[in-house]
């Protein structure tokens, strides 16, 4: 076998794998949400907003969902609707509106966060070294999806300013400036509340070695 027939193969195997994971990752998100009365993507915005901590404008949450303006207005009203949000004048634009959770809303977004559970199970399977390689190849993958503009940017340790890469993890942690402590590659944040955005040629320094270490 070629090698470039190995790779298309290779590659066509990962891609298959990756939808059916998806198709799993779907059907339970539509069994939990529709036991609790809510769809998939009122789910996904309630478990938004609790992560984010802060109220966050349509524009916002339509971003960071990769929902079109229309779906991401008709799903806040029917939460609105539902008691599980409430809209109020955003604190830097009084023209503008933000979305906040309700005590019920906080609540049900606990609720939220606990639909994906069914993926510990195979995941407690992967040895540790196992998870922190897989966490590690989904966070290059993420970052290329980003780049492709195929996915909405997180706000993740590779792209912040506050980030200090090590060339070998395993010998010398990562170390996050804005913390003040050391971390490896499977303590790497996604989604963090302190992400300051490094400008690009400094988000490319990190990404070359984040790519390269040991």
């Amino acid at each position: 076998m070629s090698e470039g027939l190995y790779e298309e193969q290779a590659r066509g195997r990962v891609t298959h794998s990756l939808l059916r994971l998806g198709t799993a990752m779907r059907s339970q998100a539509w069994e939990w949400a529709e036991s609790v009365g809510l769809t998939p993507t009122q789910g996904e915005i309630l478990m938004l907003l609790v992560q984010r901590k802060t109220p966050l404008r349509l524009s916002e949450i339509a971003r960071e969902t990769a929902l079109t303006a229309a779906t991401t207005s008709d799903a806040v009203s029917t939460l609105e609707a539902k008691g599980l949000i409430e809209k109020r004048r955003a604190f830097d634009d009084g023209r503008a509106l933000a979305v906040r959770l309700t005590a019920r809303g906080r609540s049900a977004a606990k609720r939220a966060q606990q639909w994906p559970e069914f993926l510990n199970a195979a995941i407690d399977k992967l040895g540790d070294d196992e998870q922190a390689v897989f966490y590690r190849t989904l966070l290059k993958m993420i970052r290329q999806l980003e780049v492709q503009g195929d996915m909405p940017a997180n706000r993740m340790c590779m792209s912040c300013s506050h980030f200090d890469p090590s060339k070998n993890a395993r010998k010398v942690p990562h170390r996050c400036i804005s913390f003040d402590q050391p971390i490896d590659n499977i303590e790497l944040r996604l989604d963090c509340e302190r992400h300051v955005e490094a400008d690009l040629a400094t988000q490319k320094r990190i990404w070359k070695i984040f790519s390269e270490q040991a």
